[in-house]
């Protein structure tokens, strides 16, 4: 977030901040993935965004939200899943609300409405099946902003960078 400017990111990727530099509370990396139509190359027939927000309370983390839009051409159907972890460094906390949105209907739940008992357990199944491989899937992708960040910036940029590749292991 000490970077005033990104020098370059991997494809298919955008960042945006929070606040205005250098006073800045957050960031949000995007991820883009978009399926051409084959039979008409002018056409999409698939995309995917996914995106991860980092807020922080000066150096602490205070906010995750997570966002996953897809869109299907052919059918006409755009999808919104969105998670918001208001406290991400309490573990005794579980106020993690996932919401959902679709072309004929919108939802939201708390995760701790799950069942999560030896039986059943769908609020474990849940963070270890997508949301842990999800923060995996930004932290590589943080480390190739890092790599790419390497050839320019300066020592302090550098740090902050670190600090937030170290803030998706929380």
């Amino acid at each position: 977030m000490s970077y005033e400017t990104l020098s370059s990111l991997p494809a298919n990727t955008t960042i945006s901040f929070v606040g205005t530099y250098p006073n800045r509370t957050g960031i949000r990396i995007r991820k883009y993935k978009v399926d051409p139509d084959p039979q008409n190359k002018n056409r999409i027939k698939h995309s995917e965004e996914k995106s991860i927000l980092l807020e922080f309370n000066g150096s602490v983390l205070s906010k995750v939200e997570v966002l996953i839009v897809t869109e299907d051409t052919e059918i006409e159907q755009k999808t919104k899943i969105k998670i918001t972890d208001s406290s991400p460094l309490d573990t005794s906390l579980n106020d993690m609300v996932i919401s959902f949105s679709g072309i004929d209907s919108s939802d939201s739940f708390p995760l701790s409405s799950l069942r999560n008992d030896e039986i059943k357990g769908e609020r474990n199944d849940f963070k270890k099946d997508f949301y842990i491989k999800f923060l995996l899937d930004f932290h590589s992708q943080l480390a190739s902003i890092t790599a790419l960040q390497k050839t320019g910036g300066n020592k302090n940029q550098k740090s902050m960078f670190k600090q937030l590749n170290q803030s998706l292991g929380y």
